[in-house]
């Protein structure tokens, strides 16, 4: 849920007009990574060209609410917030199974939430230990259940009319109203009053000036979002700046300096980030400078960093740690798209980097990609283990033609154990991509009682149908 929601909250700031990235890195990801790397307070997205900082919050049940520590300093609902930063609320529903979430988002100030006293707000029971027994901060507020149009707003009421033609009529309780007559609002997903003075709008800071270089003499976190900032807004006079910061106080801040130097062309960057890797000044930053690495797809230094992940993640001194799969994950369609790095690692010996391996291709690749894959089935010397990897990849394909083509070669050579292999392919892959081509060749019938076993046509081959099968097999303990 807060991935998407920060997705959401960037398609919205970008329609405004706005120049959005993660500030806080993989917000928008729901990626899990068994390393924790530590984290700065700060908030999820920044825009580069107003400086202007977000939190995001997804919402099941739409509330002004935040998570608070009123006894832990470090862990107040506003640690690493400014008053002149924004809370993004999102309401976010599960229907069966799939989250759908409000177009837009409903924005407050935090100098306006900090306006509010703690008295007239509501503090929920401590949360578990693991995080910190923080406890829900709640701003009151009205959310109607239904869509509907408001009629009237007087000093104690807001009259509406709902969707379905019934008349509603909700008490203001001192809340500020944040509609007029006439307005139009959206059940479940957007606030009507609340106890905050007004909400916020992106468009508030359209053609506010910025310069994220005066933030480089401030607390770590300013110079943290300084030095991000100018990797998308710097240019070649603020190398040398960043060259300065490679020894900031702060490692993570003399990090992400490496990673901007890198974005901007300097290799001296990619030097640091490999130094970062192999010998961290603490050790969460080698993590964290493959994540950088990763990042680098449209810098002029894209092969330099795609090599140094393939050194990292074949480097036997990291053998079993997850920064290898961290940099293979990094090569592929979540990073750096080096695909071809990736065809290496379809054979590693651990099965954890076969599999982000595999999944770091995505379902359209180039075609001079889908042809080494294929030479990958079709080369007998290769292990077994290869070409299935090579085959999965193969089967998932949603550009088909190339593909197809070259299977439909092989599975000609019938003797051949590849041939076998293209044959399951083919019968894996959805029917309605590859009949018209299987009919042509005359493979229809011979690849026909291999698509039995397909989704498309073997309803309990579905992934969700799997899922709750694989569920239920494992509730076998009988009293």
């Amino acid at each position: 849920m807060g991935a998407l929601a920060s997705q959401r909250v960037i398609q919205a700031m970008t329609a405004a007009g706005l120049r959005p990235i993660e500030l806080e890195r993989y917000s928008s990801s729901n990626k899990i990574w068994m390393t924790k790397v530590k984290r700065l307070r700060l908030p999820d997205l920044l825009c580069v060209a107003t400086g202007l900082r977000v939190e995001v919050r997804a919402k099941s049940d739409l509330a002004i609410q935040m998570s608070d520590a009123p006894d832990n300093p470090q862990r107040r609902w506003f640690s690493g917030l400014t008053g002149d930063d924004m809370v993004a609320l999102v309401h976010c529903r599960d229907v069966e199974g799939d989250f759908v979430l409000a177009q837009s988002p409903e924005l407050f100030w935090v100098r306006d939430l900090q306006a509010c006293p703690d008295a007239q707000t509501r503090l929920g029971p401590p949360k578990s230990a693991s995080e910190g027994s923080e406890r829900s901060r709640e701003w009151p507020s009205i959310v109607p259940s239904q869509s509907g149009q408001v009629l009237a707003v007087n000093a104690t009421t807001i009259q509406t009319r709902l969707d379905g033609g019934r008349a509603q009529t909700y008490q203001r309780r001192n809340l500020h109203p944040y509609v007029a007559p006439g307005d139009r609002f959206i059940g479940g997903a957007q606030f009507i009053a609340g106890l905050p003075a007004r909400k916020a709008a992106f468009a508030e800071v359209i053609g506010r000036a910025w310069d994220p270089r005066t933030l480089l003499v401030r607390n770590d976190i300013d110079r943290y979002v300084a030095v991000k900032a100018i990797a998308c807004v710097g240019n070649a006079k603020d190398l040398t700046t960043l060259r300065g910061m490679l020894r900031d106080a702060d490692a993570r801040v003399a990090l992400e300096a490496a990673g901007s130097l890198a974005k901007l062309g300097d290799r001296g960057g990619i030097g640091e980030l490999a130094a970062s890797v192999l010998d961290p000044r603490e050790d969460y930053l080698r993590m964290e400078a493959v994540f950088v690495f990763s990042e680098l797809r449209l810098s002029p230094l894209a092969n330099e960093a795609a090599e140094a992940l393939d050194g990292i993640a074949s480097n036997a001194s990291f053998a079993g740690d997850e920064i290898r799969q961290a940099a293979i994950w990094g090569l592929g369609r979540s990073g750096l798209m080096a695909y071809e790095r990736l065809l290496t690692f379809l054979d590693a010996d651990d099965e954890n980097e076969r599999v982000h391996a595999v999944v770091a291709f995505p379902p359209d690749l180039p075609d001079a990609i889908v042809q080494r894959l294929t030479s990958v089935v079709a080369d007998e010397a290769a292990s077994e283990r290869k070409r299935a990897s090579a085959a999965h990849v193969l089967s998932l394909l949603t550009n088909v033609t190339v593909a197809i083509a070259e299977l439909i070669t092989m599975a000609r050579h019938r003797r051949s154990s590849a041939s076998t292999w293209a044959k399951a392919i083919l019968g894996s892959m959805p029917p309605a991509l590859t009949n018209q081509a299987l009919a042509a060749a005359g493979l229809a019938d011979e690849i026909r009682p291999l698509q039995m076993l397909s989704p498309a046509n073997n309803w309990t081959k579905v992934e969700a149908v799997q899922t709750g099968m694989n569920f239920i097999r494992k509730q076998t303990v009988s009293p």
